[in-house]
């Protein structure tokens, strides 16, 4: 009933029926694209799981491993933009392992991104200037440190594993 009605409202006004349609047609496929991105935005946002974390914290600290064996053999600027590289991952892991602490309101969490913020600390007189010495015993800090984390991180799954065996179980009984 209301398609007859706009209908005959749109060829009183001049406008064709088919103009019409091809402009409701124009907002429907506006509205589909907007959704998609609101959902990729929703994607983008979330925080990772326990176990995406823990496999961040590993690559990370491969990456510190592999950079502590190559730093010999880089030049100044190589060596500037790889540390540039790790201080960035190191501040994207701390604010990440931050907002879960926030989230979920465990402070094992907070202390895993205390830690991810120390080896960032422990790192960070590298990117200026105290390549000179070559002394990378900051860097073995800084491994020990996000090793320390992922531990934390460890535990937390195993925590959360064993909550969800007890509640399975007190679910059947």
């Amino acid at each position: 009933m209301n398609y007859f009605l706009l209908a005959g409202t749109a060829a009183e006004n001049g406008v064709s029926n088919v103009d019409l349609i091809l402009e409701y047609v124009i907002y429907a496929a506006i509205i589909v694209v907007g959704l998609f991105v609101l959902a990729l935005l929703r994607r983008a946002g979330r925080l990772p799981k326990h176990g995406e974390l823990k496999k961040q914290l590993a690559a990370f600290i491969g990456e510190l491993e592999t950079f502590r064996r190559s730093a010999a053999s880089l030049t100044r600027y190589q060596f500037f933009r790889r540390v540039s590289k790790l201080l960035y991952r190191a501040d994207k892991l701390e604010f990440i392992t931050a907002q879960m602490s926030d989230k979920e309101r465990d402070g094992d969490i907070g202390s895993a991104s205390l830690l991810i913020q120390n080896a960032r600390d422990l790192i960070s007189p590298y990117k200026y200037g105290k390549r000179d010495s070559a002394d990378l015993a900051g860097f073995t800090e800084a491994i020990e440190k996000v090793k320390d984390a992922a531990q934390i991180i460890d535990n937390i799954i195993a925590r959360d594993s064993e909550l969800k065996a007890r509640r399975s179980k007190k679910n059947e009984s």
